[in-house]
C-alpha cells in the first residue's frame, strides 16, 4: 500500500512486490487465497474488517494501491467508500479504458492505482485521483519502477528510495524473487522512520509484504506477514489462474 516495486523480467513476466505500512492498531489482513470477481479467478490478502484489498492479481490485470494521488492530502471524511473496494470493483470492468472512464471516483480519499495488463501487448498505467480530478498515464514496462505513498514519503524521501531502487538494480541487475524480497526489507540508509521497511515509534509500520511474481509460466504470490512472523507461498499453474 505504501512502497511498491516493478521489475520485469527475461522470461516475459515481471515481479510485483509491496509494502504494506499501517497502523500496528489495524486488524491483520488475511493472507492472500482465490477469489472469483468479474468472471476471474484473482489472487489477494484481505482486509477482515472492510473485506477490500490493496494489491491483487489475475492471469491478466494486476493491481496496486498506493494512499495518495499526486501530493499530500488532509482527510476529510467521512467518504462514500473504502479505497480497499477500489481494485475489487476494478475488475467487474472489462478493460482499464472503461474503469478510467465510467467508475464513481467521486467521495473516496485520493489514492495512486497501478495498472498492469497483459494481455495483446504488455501495457502499465499509473491512474492517480487527487479527490477531484483523475488522471492517467502509461509507463514503459521494459523499465523497473518504485512508487512511494505521498502520504507517508515526502518528495525528499520519495527520491531517495528511488536512488537506493537504483543502486540496488546496479548491484543485482539480473535480480531473484528473493533479491527483491531482500531490497524490500533491507533496502535504505539507517533511518528505520524511513526505509523500505519502515517503523515509526512502533504505532505505524511495514505490516507485511506481498509478491506476485508472474510470467506466461508462472503464477507465484508470496505473503509475508510481519506481525504474526508467517509466509505462505502459492505457486499456480497458469491454466487454473
Amino acid at each position: 500500500m505504501c512502497v511498491l516495486t516493478y521489475i520485469p523480467i527475461k522470461s516475459g513476466g515481471y515481479l510485483f512486490t509491496s509494502n504494506r505500512d499501517e497502523s500496528v492498531l489495524r486488524e491483520a489482513a488475511l493472507p492472500p487465497r482465490k477469489y472469483g470477481l468479474g468472471g476471474r479467478y484473482v489472487f489477494f490478502p484481505k482486509d477482515p474488517v472492510g473485506g477490500g484489498t490493496w494489491i491483487a492479481g489475475c492471469d491478466r490485470f494486476t493491481l496496486c494501491l498506493l494512499n495518495g494521488g499526486i501530493e499530500k492530502h488532509l482527510p476529510s471524511p467521512p467518504y462514500r467508500q473504502s479505497r480497499g473496494r477500489i481494485i475489487l470493483d476494478f475488475y467487474q470492468f472489462q478493460n482499464i479504458d472503461s474503469f478510467y472512464k465510467n467508475y464513481q471516483f467521486e467521495g473516496i480519499e485520493p489514492f495512486t492505482l497501478i495498472i498492469i495488463d497483459r494481455e495483446n501487448s504488455f501495457i502499465i498505467n499509473e491512474l492517480r485521483w487527487t479527490g477531484s480530478q483523475i488522471s492517467i498515464k502509461q509507463i514503459d514496462a521494459q523499465k523497473p519502477h518504485i512508487w512511494s505513498s505521498v502520504t507517508l514519503y515526502t518528495p525528499h524521501i520519495i527520491q531517495e528510495r528511488e536512488e537506493w531502487f537504483l543502486d540496488f538494480l546496479e548491484k543485482n541487475p539480473n535480480c531473484t524473487e528473493e533479491d527483491v524480497l531482500n531490497f524490500h526489507h533491507f533496502g535504505g540508509n539507517g533511518d528505520v522512520r524511513n526505509n523500505i521497511k519502515m517503523n515509526r515509534e512502533n504505532k505505524l509500520k511495514t505490516l507485511s509484504v506481498t509478491q506476485f511474481s508472474i510470467s506466461n509460466e508462472n503464477f507465484l504470490v508470496r505473503y509475508q506477514d510481519l506481525q504474526k512472523e508467517k509466509d505462505f507461498v502459492y505457486r499456480v499453474f497458469t491454466e487454473y489462474v
